[in-house]
Protein backbone atom coordinates (compact mmCIF):
# COMPACT_ATOMS: atom_id res chain seq x y z
CA UNK A 1 0.00 0.00 0.00
CA UNK A 2 1.05 3.36 -0.88
CA UNK A 3 1.95 5.27 2.17
CA UNK A 4 0.32 8.87 1.39
CA UNK A 5 1.18 10.27 5.20
CA UNK A 6 3.61 10.65 7.54
CA UNK A 7 3.38 11.08 11.30
CA UNK A 8 6.96 12.37 13.14
CA UNK A 9 5.92 12.21 16.96
CA UNK A 10 8.81 14.47 17.51
CA UNK A 11 9.19 13.84 21.28
CA UNK A 12 6.83 12.86 24.61
CA UNK A 13 6.82 15.76 26.32
CA UNK A 14 3.55 17.81 27.38
CA UNK A 15 1.93 20.54 29.48
CA UNK A 16 -1.21 18.35 30.64
CA UNK A 17 -1.40 15.46 31.57
CA UNK A 18 -4.63 13.15 30.10
CA UNK A 19 -6.37 10.05 31.84
CA UNK A 20 -4.71 7.07 29.62
CA UNK A 21 -2.35 8.72 27.69
CA UNK A 22 1.34 7.22 28.38
CA UNK A 23 2.88 9.18 25.68
CA UNK A 24 3.55 12.14 28.19
CA UNK A 25 6.40 11.78 30.25
CA UNK A 26 6.02 15.81 31.34
CA UNK A 27 10.24 16.60 31.28
CA UNK A 28 12.88 17.10 28.56
CA UNK A 29 14.05 13.72 29.23
CA UNK A 30 13.56 10.89 27.14
CA UNK A 31 14.04 9.90 23.02
CA UNK A 32 13.30 12.64 20.38
CA UNK A 33 13.69 13.44 17.27
CA UNK A 34 16.70 15.76 16.66
CA UNK A 35 16.07 18.58 14.14
CA UNK A 36 18.41 17.38 11.79
CA UNK A 37 16.94 13.37 11.84
CA UNK A 38 13.21 15.29 11.57
CA UNK A 39 13.76 16.62 8.63
CA UNK A 40 15.98 13.80 7.02
CA UNK A 41 12.86 11.93 7.58
CA UNK A 42 10.45 14.34 6.00
CA UNK A 43 12.63 14.61 2.74
CA UNK A 44 12.66 10.70 2.79
CA UNK A 45 9.00 10.40 3.18
CA UNK A 46 8.22 12.93 -0.16
CA UNK A 47 10.41 10.80 -1.83
CA UNK A 48 8.47 7.53 -1.32
CA UNK A 49 5.34 9.20 -1.68
CA UNK A 50 3.45 10.66 1.21
CA UNK A 51 1.81 14.07 0.15
CA UNK A 52 0.82 14.77 3.79
CA UNK A 53 3.14 15.77 7.28
CA UNK A 54 1.48 15.37 10.54
CA UNK A 55 3.57 16.68 13.47
CA UNK A 56 2.76 15.01 17.02
CA UNK A 57 3.61 14.06 20.30
CA UNK A 58 3.51 14.65 22.90
CA UNK A 59 2.82 17.99 22.45
CA UNK A 60 4.91 19.28 18.88
CA UNK A 61 4.11 23.22 20.32
CA UNK A 62 6.54 22.68 22.78
CA UNK A 63 9.07 22.13 20.33
CA UNK A 64 11.61 25.17 19.13
CA UNK A 65 12.06 23.85 15.96
CA UNK A 66 8.52 23.13 15.26
CA UNK A 67 7.88 25.93 12.57
CA UNK A 68 11.17 25.18 10.73
CA UNK A 69 9.91 21.78 10.49
CA UNK A 70 6.45 22.86 9.10
CA UNK A 71 8.17 25.43 7.14
CA UNK A 72 10.28 22.51 5.67
CA UNK A 73 7.38 20.36 4.81
CA UNK A 74 6.19 23.05 2.70
CA UNK A 75 8.99 23.83 0.77
CA UNK A 76 9.71 19.68 -0.04
CA UNK A 77 6.24 20.18 -1.33
CA UNK A 78 4.07 18.22 1.13
CA UNK A 79 0.53 19.58 0.16
CA UNK A 80 -0.82 18.97 3.36
CA UNK A 81 0.72 19.60 6.81
CA UNK A 82 -1.02 18.94 10.23
CA UNK A 83 -0.19 19.80 13.70
CA UNK A 84 -2.13 17.76 16.67
CA UNK A 85 -1.97 19.91 19.42
CA UNK A 86 -3.98 20.31 23.08
CA UNK A 87 -4.25 23.98 22.02
CA UNK A 88 -2.54 25.38 25.26
CA UNK A 89 -0.17 27.23 23.28
CA UNK A 90 -2.23 28.42 20.48
CA UNK A 91 -4.48 30.22 22.98
CA UNK A 92 -1.47 32.92 22.76
CA UNK A 93 -2.40 34.61 19.27
CA UNK A 94 1.16 35.34 18.66
CA UNK A 95 1.96 31.34 18.42
CA UNK A 96 -1.21 31.15 16.58
CA UNK A 97 -0.28 33.80 13.41
CA UNK A 98 3.21 32.75 13.76
CA UNK A 99 2.48 28.26 12.93
CA UNK A 100 -0.10 29.70 10.13
CA UNK A 101 2.51 31.57 8.71
CA UNK A 102 5.02 28.95 8.91
CA UNK A 103 2.82 26.90 6.59
CA UNK A 104 0.59 24.69 8.74
CA UNK A 105 -2.90 23.26 6.54
CA UNK A 106 -4.65 22.11 9.62
CA UNK A 107 -5.07 21.98 12.89
CA UNK A 108 -6.27 18.51 14.72
CA UNK A 109 -7.36 19.31 18.54
CA UNK A 110 -8.07 17.51 21.27
CA UNK A 111 -11.75 17.86 21.60
CA UNK A 112 -12.30 15.68 24.63
CA UNK A 113 -15.93 17.63 26.41
CA UNK A 114 -18.04 20.85 25.65
CA UNK A 115 -17.78 21.11 29.40
CA UNK A 116 -15.15 22.65 31.30
CA UNK A 117 -15.19 20.29 34.70
CA UNK A 118 -14.86 17.29 32.17
CA UNK A 119 -12.30 18.79 29.99
CA UNK A 120 -9.85 19.56 32.70
CA UNK A 121 -10.72 16.75 34.80
CA UNK A 122 -9.67 14.35 31.59
CA UNK A 123 -6.25 17.07 30.99
CA UNK A 124 -5.60 17.17 34.68
CA UNK A 125 -5.17 20.74 34.00
CA UNK A 126 -7.82 23.41 35.25
CA UNK A 127 -7.92 26.09 32.62
CA UNK A 128 -7.11 23.97 29.72
CA UNK A 129 -10.64 24.22 28.32
CA UNK A 130 -11.03 27.86 28.23
CA UNK A 131 -7.14 28.17 26.66
CA UNK A 132 -8.60 25.50 24.13
CA UNK A 133 -11.60 27.48 23.36
CA UNK A 134 -9.19 30.55 23.02
CA UNK A 135 -6.67 28.65 20.92
CA UNK A 136 -10.08 28.11 18.75
CA UNK A 137 -10.78 31.58 18.65
CA UNK A 138 -7.35 32.53 17.18
CA UNK A 139 -7.39 30.17 14.57
CA UNK A 140 -11.29 31.22 13.17
CA UNK A 141 -9.58 34.62 13.11
CA UNK A 142 -6.89 33.42 11.00
CA UNK A 143 -8.95 31.02 8.55
CA UNK A 144 -7.39 28.02 9.67
CA UNK A 145 -8.90 24.33 8.86
CA UNK A 146 -9.49 22.75 12.37
CA UNK A 147 -10.16 19.18 13.04
CA UNK A 148 -11.37 18.11 16.66
CA UNK A 149 -10.23 14.40 17.76
CA UNK A 150 -12.74 13.20 20.67
CA UNK A 151 -11.52 10.85 23.37
CA UNK A 152 -14.59 8.88 23.87
CA UNK A 153 -14.81 7.57 27.66
CA UNK A 154 -17.88 6.31 30.13
CA UNK A 155 -17.63 10.29 31.36
CA UNK A 156 -17.40 11.78 27.72
CA UNK A 157 -19.50 9.68 25.92
CA UNK A 158 -23.26 10.08 26.89
CA UNK A 159 -22.79 13.71 26.01
CA UNK A 160 -21.10 13.04 22.86
CA UNK A 161 -23.54 15.21 20.72
CA UNK A 162 -23.20 17.91 22.87
CA UNK A 163 -19.62 18.10 22.32
CA UNK A 164 -19.72 18.15 18.99
CA UNK A 165 -21.86 20.77 18.76
CA UNK A 166 -19.80 22.72 20.79
CA UNK A 167 -16.76 22.73 19.48
CA UNK A 168 -18.85 22.66 15.41
CA UNK A 169 -19.64 26.73 16.80
CA UNK A 170 -15.99 27.49 17.34
CA UNK A 171 -14.88 26.30 13.65
CA UNK A 172 -14.16 22.76 13.73
CA UNK A 173 -15.31 20.53 10.76
CA UNK A 174 -14.51 17.14 11.01
CA UNK A 175 -14.28 15.17 13.85
CA UNK A 176 -12.53 11.87 14.72
CA UNK A 177 -13.95 9.72 17.62
CA UNK A 178 -11.11 7.62 19.45
CA UNK A 179 -11.60 5.00 22.12
CA UNK A 180 -9.84 5.24 25.52
CA UNK A 181 -6.53 2.61 25.86
CA UNK A 182 -5.92 1.17 28.67
CA UNK A 183 -2.32 -0.11 27.92
CA UNK A 184 -0.67 -3.06 26.33
CA UNK A 185 -0.58 -5.42 29.30
CA UNK A 186 -2.55 -6.43 32.46
CA UNK A 187 0.63 -5.99 34.43
CA UNK A 188 0.91 -2.35 33.50
CA UNK A 189 -3.12 -1.47 33.43
CA UNK A 190 -4.03 1.82 35.43
CA UNK A 191 -7.70 0.67 36.67
CA UNK A 192 -8.57 4.05 36.93
CA UNK A 193 -8.29 4.04 33.10
CA UNK A 194 -9.77 0.62 32.33
CA UNK A 195 -13.05 1.67 34.37
CA UNK A 196 -13.20 4.51 31.72
CA UNK A 197 -13.10 2.37 28.60
CA UNK A 198 -16.96 2.11 27.52
CA UNK A 199 -18.29 -1.04 26.18
CA UNK A 200 -19.09 -0.37 22.41
CA UNK A 201 -22.49 -1.63 22.84
CA UNK A 202 -23.12 0.87 25.81
CA UNK A 203 -22.29 4.00 23.49
CA UNK A 204 -24.14 2.81 19.89
CA UNK A 205 -27.00 5.37 21.22
CA UNK A 206 -24.49 8.27 22.02
CA UNK A 207 -22.81 7.50 17.98
CA UNK A 208 -26.53 7.76 16.47
CA UNK A 209 -27.23 10.79 18.04
CA UNK A 210 -23.76 12.18 16.93
CA UNK A 211 -24.63 10.80 13.52
CA UNK A 212 -27.86 13.05 12.99
CA UNK A 213 -25.91 15.83 14.43
CA UNK A 214 -23.18 15.27 11.87
CA UNK A 215 -25.40 15.23 8.97
CA UNK A 216 -27.26 17.92 10.13
CA UNK A 217 -24.65 20.07 10.35
CA UNK A 218 -22.69 19.03 7.91
CA UNK A 219 -19.77 17.93 9.62
CA UNK A 220 -17.69 15.00 8.74
CA UNK A 221 -17.85 12.11 11.55
CA UNK A 222 -15.24 9.12 11.70
CA UNK A 223 -15.27 6.92 14.84
CA UNK A 224 -11.85 4.21 14.48
CA UNK A 225 -11.69 2.33 17.34
CA UNK A 226 -15.41 0.99 16.48
CA UNK A 227 -15.19 -2.22 14.12
CA UNK A 228 -18.36 -2.18 11.65
CA UNK A 229 -19.44 -5.29 13.70
CA UNK A 230 -20.23 -3.79 16.81
CA UNK A 231 -22.49 -1.04 15.46
CA UNK A 232 -25.79 -1.01 13.51
CA UNK A 233 -26.16 -0.73 9.83
CA UNK A 234 -26.94 2.90 9.84
CA UNK A 235 -23.69 3.54 11.43
CA UNK A 236 -21.12 1.45 9.75
CA UNK A 237 -20.34 4.49 7.19
CA UNK A 238 -18.78 5.87 10.30
CA UNK A 239 -16.29 3.72 11.01
CA UNK A 240 -12.77 4.55 9.76
CA UNK A 241 -10.56 1.90 9.77
CA UNK A 242 -7.03 2.84 10.29
CA UNK A 243 -5.38 1.40 7.52
CA UNK A 244 -7.57 3.86 5.32
CA UNK A 245 -4.99 6.23 6.40
CA UNK A 246 -2.40 5.05 4.79
CA UNK A 247 -0.01 6.45 7.56
CA UNK A 248 3.50 5.76 8.47
CA UNK A 249 4.21 6.37 12.04
CA UNK A 250 7.96 7.60 13.56
CA UNK A 251 7.97 7.45 17.30
CA UNK A 252 10.61 9.55 18.83
CA UNK A 253 12.99 7.09 19.26
CA UNK A 254 13.05 7.08 15.34
CA UNK A 255 11.17 3.75 14.99
CA UNK A 256 9.06 3.38 11.88
CA UNK A 257 5.43 1.49 11.50
CA UNK A 258 2.08 1.65 9.80
CA UNK A 259 -0.37 3.04 12.16
CA UNK A 260 -2.58 -0.18 11.85
CA UNK A 261 0.47 -2.04 13.41
CA UNK A 262 0.02 -0.15 16.84
CA UNK A 263 -1.43 -1.41 19.72
CA UNK A 264 -3.77 1.31 19.30
CA UNK A 265 -5.44 -0.10 16.89
CA UNK A 266 -6.91 -3.61 16.02
CA UNK A 267 -4.61 -7.07 17.67
CA UNK A 268 -5.66 -9.31 15.09
CA UNK A 269 -8.78 -11.05 13.85
CA UNK A 270 -10.57 -13.33 15.83
CA UNK A 271 -12.15 -16.96 15.06
CA UNK A 272 -15.33 -15.43 14.71
CA UNK A 273 -14.48 -12.96 12.39
CA UNK A 274 -13.62 -15.60 9.40
CA UNK A 275 -15.20 -14.58 6.04
CA UNK A 276 -15.93 -10.93 7.20
CA UNK A 277 -16.27 -8.61 4.60
CA UNK A 278 -14.75 -6.17 6.04
CA UNK A 279 -11.50 -8.28 6.91
CA UNK A 280 -9.46 -6.41 4.64
CA UNK A 281 -9.56 -3.17 5.97
CA UNK A 282 -10.25 -4.63 9.96
CA UNK A 283 -7.57 -5.20 12.53
CA UNK A 284 -10.40 -6.46 14.62
CA UNK A 285 -10.32 -5.66 18.51
CA UNK A 286 -8.02 -4.17 20.56
CA UNK A 287 -6.47 -6.51 23.11
CA UNK A 288 -6.94 -3.75 25.96
CA UNK A 289 -10.76 -3.98 24.91
CA UNK A 290 -10.81 -7.72 24.63
CA UNK A 291 -9.48 -7.88 28.20
CA UNK A 292 -11.71 -5.57 29.44
CA UNK A 293 -15.02 -6.63 27.81
CA UNK A 294 -14.65 -9.88 25.83
CA UNK A 295 -15.25 -10.72 22.74
CA UNK A 296 -19.21 -11.16 22.48
CA UNK A 297 -19.55 -8.10 20.38
CA UNK A 298 -17.45 -9.35 17.42
CA UNK A 299 -18.85 -11.72 14.61
CA UNK A 300 -18.45 -11.91 11.08
CA UNK A 301 -20.28 -9.58 8.43
CA UNK A 302 -21.65 -10.76 5.17
CA UNK A 303 -21.74 -7.13 4.04
CA UNK A 304 -20.82 -3.81 5.25
CA UNK A 305 -23.99 -1.90 4.68
CA UNK A 306 -27.31 -4.42 5.64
Amino acid sequence: MARRTLELALDYRCNLRCLGCRACQGDATGARLAPERAAALLREGFQRGARAAWFGGGEPTLRDDLLALVKRARQLGYAQVVVQTNGVRLAYPAYARALVAAGVTEVRVNAKSARPGAHDALTACPGSHALLVQALENLAGLGMAVAGDVLLTRETAPHLDETLAFFADRGVTRFALWLLFAGEGEDGQDERVAREVPRIADIVAALASASILADARGLTLVSHHTPPCTLPAALRRRWGPAVDLAMTVVDPGGHAFALERSPYEGAGHLQACEGCAAASRCGGPRADYLRLHGASEFRALQCLDG
